[in-house]
């Protein structure tokens, strides 16, 4: 699993946590474990079904093009590792 954080301009704490719930509905083969929402900061870890050697590049594509379908907040930054 890739460890994922988001940095935002800020983001109501429910609204952020279904926003995760749905990209892992979108990506079916996408697993994401502990969701944590603390103030600007989204943060959980990350990974493909079925592959223990998920490369960053690939959950940082997938984060990308799910925020250009579902923007639903600024972000000012994604780390993925």
């Amino acid at each position: 699993m890739c460890k994922v954080s988001i940095d935002t301009d800020g983001i109501n704490q429910d609204e952020a946590k279904a926003w995760v719930d749905e990209l892992a509905n979108v990506y079916a083969d996408m697993e994401i474990e502990n969701v944590n929402v603390s103030g600007n900061k989204i943060s959980f870890n990350a990974g493909f079904s079925g592959m223990d050697d998920t490369p960053p590049d690939d959950i940082k594509m997938r984060l990308d093009e799910y925020l250009t379908m579902n923007e639903a907040f600024k972000t000012k930054s994604i780390n993925v590792s």
